[in-house]
């Protein structure tokens, strides 16, 4: 066992034939089903079948662990054992011609590095870079000079930036996706690419930070000019304004916003809020951001003995704190593409009364799905006139809920059940994501107001806030032209031959035409080098495979300029 990190992450070695180690046993089961998860399910690669286990064939493996959940894995072959897996998928001819030719010599020293796989629910953490830099540790341990490999079409840009030939005019598809035949000789890799592969080796002692969207800043900095030529459509930010006499006020008050300590805690935002929303200002907490009342409430209602229930498909802040912050027992409630990401009432009340609790965001992200049935949800849950319930916390997420018409927010059931929490963001329906406010309604504030620090909010934030909450026609003027510019995105991407899933929030969820062979990463990739930036969405849940992408709803030029750009890249 070799030990790589001290934090969240293990790096777990072993050899097959597997030594007699109950938890490499175990790791080894992980592997079988994640194998078949990926190559089998989503990438077609291999037949489903019932047993839902792929063994692999390398000879050494190294694994990440998180916890005790398998987060990817990496598996080689050593020279000289026998032939290399990738001449089963590529004839001699080619591979003389690749990767053979720059490793004639070296043959002796020539390792095949392998099946390069993450968990969906741990993709965009870095996890497979770290994994192929361990690779290449491994090797260097045992004296190898070269790798072969061959990579999909999603891992591409990833094996380039460490310095890895890819051999794209020799690329098989098998299944839905793209192959490539690719060689690295170490010694130039480590000369030409010393950076980069510094880079991803800090990876392993930087905090382990929730993956958001946003990657934009990484292009423009704080350089304006360049930012106004990109299109973000990579985050939920509003494409609207925020109503007048937010700007307004901040306008006439800039100088004093600069230097004055705002309101220490938020008073005059906290009764505009309970006065607009119908509920008492005592069951009224508001920060700067939904996550910052996730960080600060969630640690002190749960514990690393809880046993919590999540949707999945759902954005990733929840299952971060729950898994790396409090470390508890997250149980993932999958939605399914097939009966389009829908609640299932009766499964969702039935499981959640088995828990300690459950986290849900209505309407759903990525997904854009409302549930009706929430109210009857909630009060099933809580309901112990036939047996007792366990759940002793319902976390529901109102942020995208004022875009839907006819949504009914649970803010006043809360004062009829104790258990029941509800956080909403004024960031994405009130445009007010650069000022960081949002607030939650709970019986529960009382005693997790002390966990709140003074001046939560800044004081542009707080004015803007109360402005905002006093002109809701105006809004709901907005809410109207993003239900059109939804609708319009949607029907030029589904000309496209995207699947478009139907949403009722400022933003779409789809999957890439059958017939490309991008996968979501590489899509997202291409967008990118054209100033287009778009969420990739395959590690937002267990359910959502490799072609999964959401499209923000920006505004009618900013739209074409997106649709444009997806023509173009699936032109290539």
């Amino acid at each position: 066992m070799n030990s790589l990190l001290q934090s969240v992450k293990e790096f777990v070695m072993f050899d097959y034939p597997l030594p007699k180690d109950l938890e490499v046993e175990n790791i080894w089961k992980e592997i079988s089903s994640l194998r078949h998860k990926v190559y089998a399910e989503e990438l077609q690669q291999y037949d489903l079948n019932s047993e839902q286990k792929l063994d692999d064939p390398g000879r050494h493996f190294i694994t990440c662990m998180v916890g005790t959940k398998l987060a990817g894995y990496i598996s080689l072959n050593p020279p000289n054992e026998k032939p290399f897996r990738v001449t089963k998928y590529f004839s001699h001819e080619t591979l003389d011609k690749t990767v053979f030719s720059q490793s004639d010599e070296q043959r002796s020293t020539t390792y095949e590095v392998r099946a390069l796989t993450v968990s969906p629910e741990f993709r965009g953490q870095h996890i497979s870079s770290l994994l192929m830099v361990n690779a290449l540790r491994f090797v260097l341990e045992h004296e190898g000079t070269d790798i072969i490999a061959m990579g999909h079409s999603g891992v591409v840009e990833m094996y380039k930036k460490l310095g890895v030939t890819v051999f794209e005019e020799h690329g098989v598809q098998y299944g839905k996706t793209h192959y490539y035949p690719m060689h690295l000789n170490l010694q130039k890799a480590l000369m030409a690419h010393a950076e980069q592969i510094a880079r991803v080796e800090s990876i392993e002692d930087e905090d382990d930070v929730c993956y958001h969207g946003g990657k934009s800043w990484d292009a423009s900095k704080f350089n304006f000019e360049i930012r106004d030529s990109l299109i973000v459509a990579d985050v939920l930010d509003s494409p609207f304004p925020p109503c007048p006499e937010a700007l307004q006020v901040l306008r006439e008050q800039l100088e004093r916003c600069c230097q004055e300590s705002p309101p220490t805690q938020c008073e005059e935002l906290i009764e505009t809020i309970a006065y607009v929303r119908s509920v008492q200002t005592k069951h009224v907490a508001v920060s700067s951001g939904s996550s910052s009342l996730m960080f600060s409430f969630l640690p002190q209602l749960l514990n690393a003995n809880s046993r919590v229930l999540v949707l999945s498909p759902m954005y990733g802040e929840y299952s971060h704190i729950l898994t790396h912050v409090i470390g508890c027992e997250l149980t993932n409630f999958v939605l399914h593409r097939e009966n389009g990401f829908k609640i299932n009432a009766e499964d969702l009340v039935e499981q959640s009364r088995q828990h300690d609790a459950v986290i849900f965001v209505n309407p759903n992200s990525p997904t854009g799905v409302y549930c009706e049935e929430m109210r009857e949800i909630i009060h099933r849950i809580q309901d112990e006139s036939e047996s007792p319930t366990l759940c002793k916390m319902i976390w529901v997420d109102e942020t995208y809920i004022d875009y839907v018409p006819s949504a009914q927010s649970l803010e006043p059931l809360v004062a009829s059940y104790p258990s029941l929490i509800v956080c909403k963001s004024m960031s994405k329906c009130y445009a007010l994501s650069g000022l960081r406010v949002a607030y939650a309604v709970s019986q529960k504030i009382t005693e997790l107001r002390r966990f709140i620090p003074p001046w939560a909010v800044s004081l542009p934030g707080q004015l803007a806030a109360v402005a905002a909450l006093k002109n809701p026609i105006y809004y709901n003027q907005q809410y109207s032209i993003i239900h059109q510019q939804r609708m319009i995105l949607t029907q030029k991407l589904q000309q496209e031959n995207f699947d478009v899933l139907p949403g009722v929030a400022n933003f779409i969820l789809t999957f890439l035409p059958q017939d490309t062979h991008h996968t979501s990463s590489s899509f997202i990739e291409a967008c990118k080098e054209k100033g287009v930036f778009i969420r990739d969405a395959q590690n937002m849940g267990v359910s959502l495979g490799n072609n999964s992408v959401r499209f923000a709803i920006r505004t009618d030029k900013e739209n074409e300029r997106i649709l444009e750009c997806v023509q173009q890249v699936l032109a290539r």
